[in-house]
């Protein structure tokens, strides 16, 4: 179209509105936070043994036969591989996308919980430290959580819109998270419980029972499909088929479980456990279905992890997402009171307030593990009391809610800044650290030192790198099989022989006994730690007048403890000495 006055075209409407803007904006953090520095952490055994599945597949050795794996991702690495190599970013690179795409889930839901709750509910599953450090692991935990997110928000546009497109898509999310990992189970059971327990089991199904049978075949071929890759690995079928009963095997009981649920929420989701709280009651007070639905959801899944002994640390996926939802609707609910009710005179001067308090609190505790010192705590205690006490005086002063305001948006902001500092540091400082509760037998950084040794090694001794012939000697590993894949003269044994002695050995035990070798043609060897692990109990409190929690506190706020996690796990390069003396002499040449 051109204006008749200038005769000049005019600009033609856009369908890029700020909202979109947002939503792009959160799609780019949720992408930088997922995929910087992807190989800071080795891969830890379940990793390996994802990863070597796929790098086996890739390199034609063959196909896995009755193995407990995610079918999906085995597929999706499988085909990178080929493409493109291998490395332990390219290993975590399909968790890393999906995570960032369950940030933009929370789309689907904008109807139910407010445009602004959409987007501050995405915001945050784009540093949710849970979220985030589940997507920087080759485990299929978070790919279900996408898959467990589009179905429940396809059903509620379903119900909302009655349109069949959206019940296709629910059927499509359905088939993608119980292709990926056990994990889908347990959140879509929690999720299925809340919804009949909510409707008193009398769910009306009338609206359903006619696209039963279309969408029953929309699960089913798609199951199939991501399980199959398209028909390229049948056995995918049986592996995902087998993700329940190993998910039910986790009710067994094992030897060292993973923290309580509730612990984990407080220590590594507090934003999220206090605002999801808050927008639970909210919703609870006006009668809302889908926020006591949420609320329900989560409250189950704290449960059923309770109950199972073998709960993996990523499950927390199940807690934390309806959580975040509900943080989306208390978002919602605080910004439209600050819009109909807020005032820089009352909220916008008692908010520098809190933050300040907060800020203090925070030195307080700084200073006192550093130091030990009693009056800090007491200090810090006087610091939340003042607070409280400052609350009162404002509702007092100015009103209830402008009071309840302020502390909400300085807490929050506050909380957000922890959120921030502890996902960075899960994800991307410590992600090989035992020494965070979500980190579940992590692999030792030195075990690249290894690999970098060998490679050395191998070029002196045969002038490439990867073909240094050696003889591993270990119970199969998949860590130790992982990094020395490209090894091709490498030779794996469980108890070393006579004929299995080489001028080059890598053990598991740090002692080399070997009778049948003369002492002029021994070992000399360098150890490197695979594993460390540490003892929680070092950082508990001791109840005494007055208390030591310094401990304790040191570990909350820095994850410093008073010793150095302990190596419990340990690979062994050995040279023979005539070997060591030959290079002594060329050098010296």
């Amino acid at each position: 179209p051109t204006n008749q006055l200038t005769n000049q075209l005019t600009n033609q409407p856009t369908n890029i509105t700020v909202e979109t803007v947002l939503w792009a904006l959160i799609a780019l953090i949720a992408l930088a936070f997922r995929l910087s520095h992807l190989d800071a952490a080795p891969l830890n055994a379940g990793e390996a043994r994802e990863a070597m599945f796929a790098w086996r597949a890739a390199t034609g050795v063959g196909l896995p036969f009755h193995a407990n794996y995610s079918p999906l991702l085995f597929v999706a690495n499988s085909l990178l591989f080929t493409l493109c190599g291998t490395s332990d970013a390219l290993a975590r690179l399909w968790p890393a996308l999906f995570g960032s795409a369950l940030a933009l889930t929370p789309f689907l839901l904008r109807q139910r919980i407010g445009r602004v709750g959409a987007l501050a509910a995405g915001l945050y599953l784009a540093l949710s430290p849970t979220a985030l450090f589940a997507s920087r692991q080759l485990d299929g935990a978070v790919v279900a959580a996408v898959g467990g997110m589009i179905f429940l928000g396809s059903l509620v546009r379903f119900l909302d819109t009655d349109r069949r497109p959206w019940l296709t898509l629910s059927a499509g999310g359905l088939a993608l998270a119980v292709s990926s990992s056990s994990s889908a189970y347990g959140l879509l059971l929690t999720l299925g419980l809340a919804w009949l327990i909510l409707s008193r089991f009398t769910f009306h199904t009338s609206r359903f029972m006619s696209h039963v049978s279309r969408s029953s075949l929309v699960f089913l071929l798609a199951t199939l499909a991501l399980s199959t890759g398209l028909g390229w690995n049948p056995g995918g079928l049986g592996a995902a088929g087998d993700l329940l009963p190993a998910w039910i095997a986790r009710f067994g009981s094992v030897s060292a479980p993973v923290a309580s649920p509730l612990t984990l929420v407080a220590i590594y989701e507090p934003l999220v456990l206090l605002f999801g709280l808050g927008g639970l009651v909210w919703a609870m007070r006006r009668g809302w279905r889908f926020g006591a639905l949420l609320g329900l959801w989560a409250g189950l899944g704290a449960l059923l992890l309770a109950l199972m002994p073998g709960r993996a640390p990523l499950d927390m996926l199940w807690v934390v997402l309806p959580l975040v939802v509900l943080t989306g609707i208390a978002v919602e609910r605080l910004v439209r009171g600050l819009q109909a009710g807020g005032a820089w005179l009352s909220e916008g001067l008692y908010v520098p307030v809190v933050l300040s308090l907060w800020a203090h609190f925070y030195l307080v505790l700084a200073r006192y593990a550093e130091f030990g010192n009693p009056v800090d705590l007491t200090l810090a205690l006087l610091v939340v009391a003042l607070q409280v006490l400052l609350a009162i005086v404002f509702a007092l002063a100015m009103h209830l809610h402008a009071a309840l305001r302020g502390v909400v948006v300085g807490t929050g902001i506050v909380l957000l800044a922890v959120t921030l500092s502890v996902g960075w540091g899960l994800a991307h400082v410590r992600p090989a650290d035992p020494r965070e509760l979500l980190v579940r037998q992590p692999t030792a950084i030195e075990v690249r030192d290894l690999v970098r040794t060998l490679r050395d090694l191998s070029w002196r001794e045969t002038g490439m790198p990867t073909t240094l012939p050696f003889t591993l000697e270990a119970i199969p590993d998949p860590v130790l099989a992982w990094y020395l894949r490209d090894f091709s003269a490498a030779r794996r044994v469980e108890s070393l022989g006579t004929e299995e002695i080489g001028p080059v050995l890598v053990t598991s035990r740090r002692e080399l006994t070997l009778p049948d070798v003369p002492d002029d043609a021994g070992f000399v060897g360098q150890d490197f730690a695979l594993r460390r692990s540490w003892n929680p109990v070092e950082v508990g409190c001791v109840w005494q007048w007055p208390p030591r929690c310094e401990a304790t506190v040191g570990w909350l706020l820095l994850r410093r403890t008073p010793s150095l996690p302990v190596a419990d796990g340990w690979a062994v390069l050995w040279l023979r000495r005539d070997m060591t003396n030959s290079h002594t002499s060329s050098h010296s040449h």
